[in-house]
């Protein structure tokens, strides 16, 4: 259980940077493309300026101007009405949390998974191995230092602790506890010199692993591994600009999403929206489809940002027969 506090995203009308190059074309210099994403950054900073002369005083902790125009902040639930209200406001959402999707570490390292419910990777694209393209990787920490990702780690970002590398944490009680998910993740897309030749899907692409969950303190003040949809967003603000310079010219083309918002299929929550964003900008978001099991139905059975249309959802589909019980 996390408790995310009073924290919310704030959605601007404002034009973000991907609306502008849409509404152009597609085609704009750096030099324009970084003047909309200062025009964009400087509304966030003058609604905040007009909150504050309202008597509403609002500290940011991430602002958003590629994907769309915003921010994320702890608000006081009596100021709601007032923002929503304001003209420059198209939405504010409350913050959710994101979790790793993955079967069960606890599970795998005990050997309680049913006889057969893993297998080795056998997914290949003949003739393409991923040379020339960049991944960013939004997950927990990546090890890029891994025997088997060595050379493929272009660069990464964090946008937890902020401090620019993206390694996995420990867990601050129990340092034998690290961040292993994105570790993982990046493996299946461009590992490789694997024991039995066992290699990724891409073992030449590069990677852009982008921090956006890890060990953060839960509800009752213990350490979870989890993220949260504002670091989501800002992770993806950093796939379109990993330079951070306001430009996308140097954004990675895939934006593999390793976290899943659950019971979120929808088609307007920020991350969604920055999803078609990232996707105006030329970069493609993949996101799991979730593991909401036997309550979907009931609740949506899609985690988000994959209820975006604008994002490549992908699940898993289990052709056993039957199974083994241990």
């Amino acid at each position: 259980e996390v408790a995310v506090g009073q924290r919310v995203i704030v959605v601007l009308n404002t034009p973000s940077l991907s609306d502008q190059l849409a509404h152009a074309g597609g085609r704009a210099g750096e030099a324009q493309q970084r003047r909309w994403t200062s025009a964009s950054l400087a509304a966030s900073h003058q609604l905040i300026a007009k909150l504050a002369q309202q008597g509403v005083r609002v500290r940011p902790e991430y602002i958003y101007a590629r994907v769309f125009a915003g921010f994320s902040a702890p608000i006081d639930p009596q100021a709601f009405g007032l923002i929503e209200r304001m003209p420059e406001v198209a939405g504010v959402y409350p913050v959710r949390v994101t979790y790793p999707a993955a079967q069960s570490s606890q599970m795998i390292e005990r050997n309680r998974l049913a006889a057969g419910a893993g297998d080795r990777l056998q997914i290949s694209l003949p003739g393409y191995d991923g040379n020339g393209v960049t991944v960013a990787l939004l997950d927990t920490g990546v090890e890029s230092n891994h025997p088997f990702l060595l050379g493929q780690v272009v660069e990464s970002r964090d946008v937890i602790d902020r401090d620019g590398n993206a390694a996995p944490d420990a867990n601050p009680d129990d340092a034998s506890r690290l961040e292993r998910h994105g570790t993982q993740l990046a493996g299946i897309v461009a590992g490789s010199e694997g024991p039995a030749e066992l290699a990724g899907v891409a073992p030449r692409a590069g990677l852009l692993p982008i921090r956006v969950a890890g060990w953060q303190q839960n509800a009752r003040g213990a350490w979870g591994l989890f993220g949260r949809t504002d670091q989501l967003v800002a992770g993806l603000e950093r796939a379109v600009d990993p330079n951070g310079d306001g430009s996308a010219h140097d954004a990675a083309r895939i934006a593999l999403v390793g976290v899943s918002e659950p019971f979120s299929a929808f088609v307007d929550s920020p991350p969604a929206r920055a999803a078609a964003g990232a996707l105006r900008l030329d970069t493609l978001v993949v996101a799991p489809a979730g593991n909401d099991g036997h309550a979907g139905p009931g609740y949506g059975s899609i985690g988000g940002p994959g209820g975006s249309p604008s994002a490549l959802t992908v699940g898993a589909v289990d052709m056993r027969g039957s199974t083994q019980d241990v």
